[in-house]
């Protein structure tokens, strides 16, 4: 039976066992962090799941049973119960199934009693498709705007390879280091952007792009890798992570499902890389009301080659008055030729309002629309548990953001999904062309069913966990295009990542 391979590049993967106390800092920067993966099985039959871990820089894989999930289930596996995984790991993961999975990476501190640390940073796994030997990493900050980030280069190859990083300085569009890095085999490579050693750059002030090139070591023959990262503030207790992008998925046009300014006390800010060596591209930016009428446009702006340009959807070039806004957001060039790629991120208007003050996400702008999305990872905790002031961000609600990109009016099916991959609710909702619609568990009808607890979604009476969401067209229609995104909010605290692709 053909496997079917996940791979993940686990951020800043820093294990601890469980009984181990960690004292939190006052910067995200030097938290030591744990994951949980949280997976599900999109095809139509059970799998077995196996899961294999690379240490940093070791081709040694540590395997690991999964067990096996039901179609549909969502499961999850955490670090600290890995037997044969110690303290300080630090790497990335394989899992392979005989049946499509989606997974995506929980990153968080493990509390102590009295500890406040909300923030649960997710990223996104990848499919061995998703592999590359060019990846950009759209924003990269070294000890800039409060915050440094860690990215980690993963290699998919059977052998050693080298990976060239080219690092784009965001306000000149100069290259300011070419760095070199040898991988070996399935392993990976974590650089840190406040340590020069990891980056040949002249400071540990940094504010810019990543461009990634591999090919396996001693040849100049094409090699596939991927790469993951984290942004942490490094004053604050918050963080988030995101995927870099293949050059393959760079594109003339990219969606966002969210732009807000001043709105549920949040701002958003793209990141918008050019993915040309050579060339500039010229770019503008189109928001949407989420009716899907045009709200307003921004630029034009040029890129340099590599280059990444930074945009707030609070102050466009109009000088449009943005306050109150809510919508989507689509980036183009304006040569169809230009390539670029963008992220989001949503962080609390200033000043910041207390409900809001430790928001801070990251997403991936989309290059297409797709015809059926998951999300691994879906949670609703009744309001005693997620409004209790001793929570620190164990009980969770995820809120879903569909945004239609089809010409046409759109339905699509909301399906929530238990554990077990028992389907517990399903809504239907409209979404008018270039429009975006909400979905959550509440809304949904999903809370409280076959052994959840009352008023939750994938929190069981038995202490258990799990649950997922697929949106699919209603009725099956043909030529859907959509993307969405899953906000996972905690009171104070939030963290964003894309639905996956499941086509």
């Amino acid at each position: 039976m053909k496997k079917r391979i996940l791979l993940l590049a686990l951020a800043l993967l820093l294990a601890v066992s469980t009984v181990q106390t960690v004292n939190v800092e006052a910067s995200a920067r030097t938290i030591s962090w744990i994951v949980s993966v949280t997976y599900q099985n999109v095809g139509n039959a059970p799998t077995a799941v196996q899961v294999a871990f690379y240490q940093e820089g070791s081709a040694t894989a540590i395997t690991y049973d999964a067990g096996t999930l039901n179609a549909g289930a969502a499961a999850s596996f955490y670090m600290g119960n890995v037997s044969d995984i110690s303290a300080g790991f630090r790497g990335n993961a394989v899992m392979a199934s005989s049946q499509p999975l989606v997974a995506t990476v929980v990153q968080f501190h493990q509390n102590a009693p009295g500890e406040t640390v909300k923030m649960r940073m997710l990223s996104n796994g990848f499919s061995s498709n998703d592999g590359s030997e060019q990846y950009l990493v759209a924003t990269v900050l070294g000890n800039t705007f409060s915050r440094t980030t860690i990215f980690s280069v993963q290699n998919l190859e059977s052998e050693e390879i080298t990976a060239t990083l080219k690092f784009y300085n965001a306000t000149n569009g100069n290259l300011d280091s070419t760095k070199s890095v040898d991988i070996p085999a399935l392993s990976s490579k974590y650089v840190e952007l406040d340590k020069t050693s990891m980056t040949g750059l002249p400071s540990t002030t940094f504010n810019g792009s990543v461009i990634i090139t591999a090919v396996k070591k001693g040849t100049s023959n094409p090699a596939k890798v991927i790469a993951g990262a984290s942004e942490l503030y490094t004053n604050r207790d918050v963080g988030a992570n995101f995927e870099g992008v293949p050059l393959s998925r760079a594109s003339n046009k990219v969606y966002l499902a969210t732009a807000l300014c001043k709105r549920y006390g949040l701002d958003t800010y793209y990141a918008v890389q050019n993915a040309s060596l050579t060339e500039s591209a010229t770019i503008t930016v189109t928001y949407y009301n989420p009716d899907g009428t045009t709200q307003t446009t921004d630029g034009p702006y040029t890129i340099a080659a590599g280059q990444k340009k930074s945009i707030t959807t609070c102050a466009p070039s109009s000088g449009l008055d943005m306050s109150s806004f809510t919508g989507s957001a689509v980036i183009t060039t304006s040569n169809p030729d230009s390539k670029i790629v963008a992220l989001g991120k949503a962080q609390a208007s200033m000043p910041a309002t207390p409900a809001y003050a430790d928001v801070f996400t990251i997403f991936n702008g989309e290059p297409s629309g797709y015809s059926k999305i998951s999300f691994p990872f879906v949670r609703w905790a009744d309001d005693a548990r997620f409004k209790s002031p001793t929570n620190y961000g164990g009980y969770q609600r995820t809120y879903l953001a569909i945004q239609n990109l089809s010409a046409t009016t759109l339905n699509v099916d909301v399906q929530y999904f238990g554990k077990n991959g028992d389907l517990v609710a399903t809504q239907t909702l409209t979404i008018p062309p270039n429009a975006k619609v909400n979905s959550d568990a509440n809304a949904a009808g999903a809370l409280g069913k076959n052994g959840m607890s009352p008023g939750a979604f994938g929190y069981y009476t038995d202490g258990s966990f799990g649950g997922g969401v697929i949106v699919v067209p209603s009725g099956g229609t043909s030529g859907a295009q959509f993307i969405a995104i899953a906000r996972v909010q905690h009171p104070g605290a939030g963290e964003d990542y894309n639905g996956i692709s499941i086509d």
